[in-house]
């Protein structure tokens, strides 16, 4: 697979959003929001239902625009209804199966490269790329419709379709929702891959805090339009009391250590990774089974 465009630096500085503004409807969607993503990161955005995490991710992608601050991508800066630069940014919807129309997967995907005025070989190589980095191989998908696939198969077409724009920044919005757990697991391990590989910036909002644990390198909750937290995930995330504030659960292996902890009758440092987790529990059980007191590791 050819390597995909270098990650780009994003910026919001302190941007508002209020929708059907000077009307009794009038809603403030974001306030003053500042938050920078340096280029290649991996950003989860978390928090409460209607916090405004989508239309963080709609103002970074030029879909809504401005009342007030502004957006910097790259070393352009983004005010009032100004699009970002062509193919700069990517940004896949909740379900964004619904967005396929095309009859066959390969003009699905090729749809944006065209728009782009590539040649036809360019384009078909641009849609052998995308679909691998998708674990979906063009001679076997390519022909089919794309409405004869699974969901999570669809998903991964409408992502390919994406990245086939080779964008410097890709937004994700939800992108594991209603998706079974073994091809949750399967679609973000493929995106901190393509993340490793290909450098791309990559902003994802999610609710699961498991993934975003094993997606994310830093976490920013927004809560009521505003910027209540970020920090690294293996801080943030760990921080159940912080969490439990914004009405977040935290990831199953955080409670696992919490429990381990209550068992033991001394803390268990919390951790994200399945593995430190799973330590920590064989670690208890040989301290208990010598009926000595060894911490878990």
């Amino acid at each position: 697979m050819q390597t995909l465009n270098r990650g780009m630096r994003l910026e919001l500085d302190k941007v508002s959003l209020t929708f059907q503004a000077g009307t009794s409807l009038a809603a403030a969607a974001l306030k003053e929001v500042s938050l920078v993503v340096e280029a290649g990161e991996r950003l989860a955005i978390a928090g409460p239902v209607g916090s405004g995490k989508s239309t963080l991710l709609a103002v970074l992608a030029g879909v809504e625009p401005l009342d007030a601050g502004e957006v910097i991508l790259g070393d352009q800066k983004i005010t009032g209804r100004r699009q970002p630069p062509a193919g700069s940014i990517g940004l896949t919807f909740q379900s964004p199966e619904n967005c396929l129309f095309e009859k066959s997967v390969l003009n699905d995907v090729a749809f944006a490269p065209r728009r782009q005025g590539l040649s036809e070989q360019e384009v078909r190589a641009r849609v052998a790329d995308a679909m691998a980095a998708t674990g979906m191989q063009l001679e076997q998908y390519g022909h089919r419709s794309p409405f004869s696939l699974s969901t999570g198969e669809q998903r991964r077409v409408a992502l390919a379709g994406v990245l086939a724009m080779k964008p410097r920044a890709l937004l994700l919005d939800e992108p594991t929702a209603h998706l079974d757990p073994s091809t949750r697991r399967e679609l973000i391990d493929r995106l901190v891959r393509l993340n490793e590989k290909s450098g791309m910036t990559m902003v994802m909002v999610g609710h699961d805090m498991d993934e975003l644990g094993r997606f994310a390198s830093r976490v920013a909750i927004i809560d009521d339009g505003c910027k209540a937290a970020e920090g690294p995930a293996a801080e943030l995330l760990t921080d159940i009391g912080l969490l439990a504030r914004y009405s977040l659960d935290p990831p199953g292996t955080v409670e696992l250590c919490d429990l381990l902890g209550k068992a033991a009758g001394t803390p268990v440092t919390p951790v994200i990774e399945e593995r430190q987790a799973v330590e920590s529990l064989i670690g208890l059980m040989e301290a208990r089974g010598q009926g000595g007191a060894r911490p878990c590791r």
